[in-house]
Parts: C-alpha cells; sequence; structure tokens
C-alpha cells in the first residue's frame, strides 16, 4: 500500500512504535527530496494512455540482462522508491536492469496499481506486461529472468502479476504488501517463486489479516504462505535466525525457507520482529536489507539455484552507531537532510572520524564513499 494513512483518518499506531508512526507520516516527502543521480523519465503508450517509468542499469546495458520491476505504494511514485530503495546503484553495479513504473490516479485521485482490488479500472496488468516486453525487445534483456517486486500496494501488485501473468514475471517479491480479495486462492497456470519481508507490528497491512478494507481483503502473510507453499508443492520448512545487527531498532528477523517442490519453486520469508510499514534496511530494521534481499532471491532464481539466505552485508560500511553519535567506517561524504527536504549541513568525513549530528527532530543522513553503495540512515 505504501501510504501514509488511510483516507479519510489514519490507523491506530502502538506506542512502542512511535518512531516509526512519525516516520510514516513525514518521511515520504523527505525522502522524495533527497538528491540522487538523475535519469529521465521515459514515457510508454498502453491502450492510448501516456505511461511514465524510469529505467537504471548499467552503462551499456549488457545482452541478455535480467529486469526488475520495482513498484511503489499507495500515495507514493516511482520517482520516490527509485530514490530510497537502492535499486538504482545496485543494478549499476550487478548488471540488471531496475524499471520503476508510475501507477495512476484510482477514483479518489491516489497514485495506486490496480491489483484487482476493485477501486479503479487501469489495466495495470496489460501496461506491465506491454513494458517489459517492449524492454526486452529493445535491448535484448532477458526474457526468462524477469521479476517483479514492490512496497505494500506495489507487493500486492506482485503478487497479482504472480497471479495472472507467470508467463512474464519469473519471481516477485513483497515488502510490506499482501493479496487482494480477488487475487487470493488464484491458481496460476505456472508457480513462480515468492519472496516476502513483513513485519509482525506493520499496523497498515497487518502480518496476520492483510488489511480487511474493501477490496484489499483480509489474508495474512500465515495464510498468503500457506496458499503458495501448496501451490507449489513444498515439502521442507527451515528457519533461522539473521544476526542481530542494530540493537537499538529492537528489531529481529527470522528466516523460513520452504523447499522441496518438484518444480524446484521456493518460498522465502523474512519474518521481522517488531517490525513496522517499512521499507527494511532503510528505515526501520536494521537487520535486513530489502532491496539486498530482493535481488539475491532473483539472481538466484536466474542462475538456476536458490541461495540458502540473503544476510545483510552493505549495512554501516560507512555510517556506525555509535553511542550518542556517528563513526565514519570509511572516508566519504555525508548529507543531512531535515524533514521538509532541505540540506541542513554537508560533511567529508575520515574513517574513523566520530561525529554527532547537531539539531533537533528526526533527520535524514544519507553517505558515500568510493567503491560503496550509498548507505541512509535515520536520525533522531
Amino acid at each position: 500500500m505504501g501510504w501514509n494513512r488511510f483516507p479519510p483518518n489514519p490507523l491506530p499506531m502502538r506506542n512502542k512504535n512511535s518512531l516509526h508512526h512519525h516516520l510514516k507520516w513525514t518521511l515520504l516527502p523527505m525522502l522524495f527530496a533527497m538528491p540522487f543521480a538523475a535519469s529521465a523519465q521515459l514515457e510508454f503508450e498502453h491502450n492510448g494512455t501516456i505511461r511514465s517509468y524510469y529505467m537504471e542499469g548499467p552503462d551499456p546495458i549488457p545482452a541478455g540482462a535480467p529486469i526488475v520491476v520495482v513498484l511503489h505504494g499507495y500515495t507514493s511514485s516511482a520517482q520516490l522508491i527509485r530514490a530510497y530503495s537502492g535499486f538504482t546503484p545496485l543494478a549499476q553495479q550487478e548488471g540488471f536492469v531496475a524499471v520503476f513504473p508510475q501507477g495512476t490516479e484510482n477514483d479518489f485521485g491516489i497514485p495506486h496499481w490496480n491489483a484487482n482490488i476493485g477501486f479503479s479500472n487501469t489495466d495495470d496488468h496489460g501496461f506491465l506486461v506491454a513494458l517489459v516486453q517492449h524492454l526486452q525487445e529493445e535491448y535484448g534483456l532477458s526474457e526468462s529472468c524477469t521479476y517483479a517486486c514492490g512496497m505494500s500496494n506495489g507487493g500486492y501488485m506482485s503478487y497479482s502479476l504472480a497471479c495472472e501473468h507467470p508467463e512474464v514475471f519469473c519471481a516477485v517479491g513483497s515488502v510490506t504488501g499482501a493479496m487482494s480479495a480477488a487475487d487470493f486462492g488464484c491458481t496460476p497456470s505456472e508457480v513462480v517463486p515468492v519472496v516476502h519481508l513483513h513485519g509482525t507490528d506493520d499496523d497498515i497491512v497487518t502480518y496476520d489479516g492483510g488489511v480487511g478494507f474493501a477490496g484489499w481483503g483480509g489474508s495474512g502473510v500465515p495464510e498468503i504462505i500457506e496458499h503458495w507453499t501448496e501451490l507449489m508443492g513444498t515439502t521442507t520448512l527451515e528457519e533461522s535466525n539473521l544476526p542481530n545487527l542494530e540493537s537499538v531498532d529492537n528489531t529481529s528477523v527470522d528466516f523460513l525457507r520452504y523447499a522441496g517442490a518438484s518444480g524446484g519453486q521456493e518460498f522465502h520469508h523474512y519474518r521481522v520482529n517488531g517490525g513496522g510499514h517499512d521499507w527494511f534496511g532503510v528505515w526501520g530494521s536494521q537487520d535486513v536489507e530489502a532491496t539486498e534481499v530482493l535481488w539475491d532471491f532473483f539472481s538466484s532464481q536466474c542462475a538456476g539455484e536458490f541461495t540458502d539466505i540473503a544476510e545483510t552485508t552493505r549495512t554501516h560500511i560507512i555510517l556506525e552507531r555509535v553511542g550518542h553519535g556517528i563513526r565514519m567506517g570509511q572516508s566519504g561524504h555525508v548529507q543531512v537532510v531535515d524533514l521538509q527536504g532541505r540540506i541542513l549541513s554537508r560533511l567529508d568525513l575520515n574513517a574513523g572520524e566520530f561525529w554527532t549530528p547537531s539539531g533537533q527532530g528526526i533527520r535524514l543522513l544519507r553517505a558515500t564513499a568510493a567503491g560503496r553503495l550509498p548507505e541512509v540512515l535515520l536520525w533522531n
């Protein structure tokens, strides 16, 4: 869903997630204003409507490169998820193409994906299939390594694509999403692998009950797992714990791997205990990187063999929380951004240097260093 509130009133929030509560109302505008590498917005006509998208990847794009379609949440935008997810530098580094399409406005005037939820007639399934096929033909991209993922409503749409177009999308991923009432119980012609990250304290798309509002559906994560693993015919379950890399976020992560299907499909679930409606690794839990997990899963499917677990390996290489300050793990450049998206300060810091961000309120720290992916931390 990726919204900050249900129209017209917000849902109740839990006290222990008061920081996450405030972030949900302020983080999206702040991230929208974050500086990031410029890329032209592209256009694609579908059924007489001009749709827009961003495309990122290595230059030049190698023939046969995988495609990852990254779908924003309800009320959000392609530009926003492109800014915060970190898929752009990862695509450039790993040699795949990341595509960020823009949803249309629904009957309430809110950007969305029509994952068979029932409040618009937009043919998003047809648009996304046509866009992917166009890019495959135009750039010689891989048909056997084409994937969809998204946050919240974008996760709903990814599941919907798995239900209706498994011949196009070879695996899907969801971060804080679920399945619409119309899609739940689907029996696709092919069953694709799935990876799902979800916080147990998500108060927008709840872990055990989805949304339960109109067509959004009330199926929780356990029911979704049961549905897909039955479709896959998995026979084994392995459960393990990820390292607790950041104790102050009050979360831990369990990894559940459902495998043993005769067709080789797997369902991977990262259960973020205490996690909220977050893109993990950027805000919320720092014990797992959502973007890294998604790409690890997709690239494993592309290679024909799933990896056991995608532990976070790129967290806090540049920025490390130490007490009431930050220590630089590597010499780099840091920007401090306030809730209005204004750059408060720019600093060049050396490896090992300790620094305490000044000022009041929640700020975003964005660090870059030679040879590293950008890192983002929230500071309060």
